[in-house]
């Protein structure tokens, strides 16, 4: 378990097992890596040289050489700190890449979002960036009932509506929200004071909801389907930032909107 989860940072598996074997010893030679570890003897000088690269261990010029680790917290302080100074250093380079190649094209695409929580990192991403509007057609199965379902959707949820929270009370922005039911309006209502929020109960036999729509700004859009399957539900979404295509459905939704009645509570 432990040598797998050192493979999830970045340890080779050789790495991992004989820094697993160090940690059990005080110090140790080669020989008694290998014995702990089952690395064989040619593969361990490597492992350790790559380990000591990493500043995680430290070595005795004895004859054997003796070896040992510093302290795990601060070995995995170290590590967490260059994995953050790496990503910066990544991230500041792809975004390079990413700009030039956004500014290159203005062809409108749309996209697919896969998994729950790759959905809900979307939603919160398109909100926190919203200058003037957000508004929501929420589904007859709210996301909150989703999140209810899926422990690790939990606390997304709760970033979503302090976001929206925020969004009104500190930016000013208006949160506006379509509700299929009154008891969800409520909800809302509750959870997000400053939203106005309205219900469209109007539905033809059949047509219960299966998704739910955010426009942000009238320039980027999001439609959410629900996919429940054997009573194991789980999200997916098509994104888009066209102006155009999100233009169509703002304008589309806000028809809804005005045809909607007011929630009082």
């Amino acid at each position: 378990m432990i040598v797998t989860s050192l493979q999830n940072l970045g340890f080779t598996s050789y790495e991992a097992k004989v820094y697993v074997a160090l940690i059990r010893n005080e110090t140790a030679t080669v020989s008694t890596l290998h014995d702990d570890s089952g690395v064989p003897n040619s593969a361990i000088y490597g492992a350790l040289k790559k380990l000591e690269k990493k500043g995680i261990i430290e070595f005795q010029n004895t004859k054997p050489m003796r070896y040992r680790c510093i302290p795990p917290n601060e070995a995995l302080l170290k590590l967490k700190n260059d994995y953050a100074d790496e990503c910066d250093v990544v991230f500041e380079k792809l975004n390079e890449i990413y700009g030039e190649s956004a500014s290159e094209t203005s062809k409108e695409h749309i996209w697919n979002i896969t998994g729950a929580r790759n959905v809900t990192c979307k939603i919160i991403q398109m909100m926190e960036g919203a200058r003037k509007d957000i508004l929501i057609l929420a589904s007859s199965k709210p996301f909150r009932t989703i999140a209810e379902n899926h422990a690790s959707l939990k606390k997304d949820y709760t970033t979503i509506i302090g976001i929206m929270n925020r969004k009104a009370s500190e930016e000013g922005i208006s949160v506006r929200v379509i509700s299929s039911c009154e008891d969800e309006a409520k909800k809302i209502q509750n959870l997000v004071p400053l939203a106005t929020v309205r219900v469209n109960s109007i539905e033809e036999a059949g047509s219960e909801i299966k998704s739910f729509v955010i426009v942000i700004d009238d320039s980027e859009m999001l439609v959410d389907i629900l996919k429940d399957d054997d009573g194991d539900t789980d999200l997916s979404a098509v994104w888009t930032n066209g102006a155009e295509f999100s233009s169509v459905i703002s304008h589309l939704l806000s028809a809804k909107w005005e045809i909607s009645e007011k929630y009082a509570i």
